[in-house]
């Protein structure tokens, strides 16, 4: 087996994904009239994405920079190379990148059929990378939020205040999101809490929650409000798995 077939020890059991990741889109601090930064939209990104058929399911791995993003990432591609992962303390990913051909997924539906979807990973730019203009990446953090089928919240470590504050400040800007009539446009939330070191607490929601209501009983309830479908789970980087 060649080096680029070894899957990643976190994603055991995840099929090897073909293919490599692909920048969708930058941001350039200057425009034309260099009075507003502007977005830049790779064409041939969006080739990749005119040529999917299928039906097409969207997961975006978000979080501070630095933290595993990219890693867990390949996580979901059963590998262990393909997106960039940094390994000094500056944030590697600049904007979203993609991963190219989305892999393909059949799944059963509730009425017994089976059906072909394709699966798009994107992998956002820290949102508190200080080396970033924080306008810019609050506004990838609304675009991968209104485009997702799945928002992957990757937290390293224990919750602490700051990391609740973000998703505090999440639910408040999905207050200026136009909602489309009659459908829930928010999409499912994980929280990923990666190297986490304290003892297994049995189930990681209700410590999560547990965790949000000592510290801001307020970030709680919105964020139960504006997130019917929540999970999180609990990733032990000493043992490889999750918990």
């Amino acid at each position: 087996m060649s080096k680029e077939k070894i899957g990643n020890k976190f994603g055991k059991g995840i099929e090897f994904r073909e293919g490599s990741p692909i920048q969708l889109l930058s941001y350039s601090e200057k425009s034309e009239n260099e009075k507003f930064g502007q977005i830049l939209l790779n064409p041939e990104a969006l080739n990749i994405l005119r040529e999917i058929d299928e039906p097409l399911a969207i997961i975006s791995v978000v979080g501070s920079f630095c933290h595993g993003k990219s890693y867990f990432a390949n996580v979901l591609h059963g590998r262990h190379d393909g997106f960039d992962i940094g390994s000094n303390v500056e944030g590697c990913t600049r904007g979203i990148y993609i991963w190219a051909p989305p892999f393909k997924l059949t799944s059963e539906q509730p009425n017994g059929k089976t059906i072909q979807k394709r699966v798009l990973v994107l992998d956002s730019e820290g949102i508190d990378d200080p080396s970033q203009d924080e306008n810019w990446t609050m506004k990838l953090f609304i675009l991968c939020l209104v485009i997702s089928s799945t928002f992957v919240y990757n937290i390293n470590g224990i919750v602490n205040r700051e990391d609740i504050g973000k998703l505090h400040l999440m639910t408040d800007l999905s207050k200026f999101i136009q909602e489309p009539k009659d459908e829930d446009f928010l999409p499912r939330l994980v929280i990923l809490l990666r190297d986490f070191v304290l003892e297994n607490p049995g189930n990681f929601k209700d410590y999560f929650l547990k965790q949000l209501n000592n510290i801001n009983t307020g970030a709680a309830k919105a964020i139960c409000e504006s997130f019917h479908d929540f999970d999180v789970y609990g990733l032990s980087v000493s043992i490889g798995k999750f918990l």
